[in-house]
């Protein structure tokens, strides 16, 4: 496993742990924080990726019209 994956994976599971041990100390207002902070790290995480595809897609077409380009440039004036 990678380096950032294992203290992911641990950040994870001591957030879940806090969550858990927050719900048995009749802490619910601190447990209920920790899952909004849980679920805002998550949608942020998706943000980031979708953003990532999107311009990874993006240079995908831009670089595709650009070879067309080029292409019909070459057919024309062989």
């Amino acid at each position: 496993m990678r380096k950032g994956t294992k203290w992911t994976l641990l950040i994870l599971g001591l957030m879940l742990a806090a969550i858990f041990i927050n719900f048995y100390m009749n802490l619910y207002s601190f447990a209920y924080a920790l899952i909004t902070v849980l679920l805002l790290v998550f949608m942020g995480w998706g943000f980031l990726a979708k953003l990532k595809n999107d311009v990874r897609q993006h240079e995908d077409h831009h670089r595709r019209e650009h070879q067309s380009a080029i292409d019909d440039i070459d057919r024309y004036t062989r």
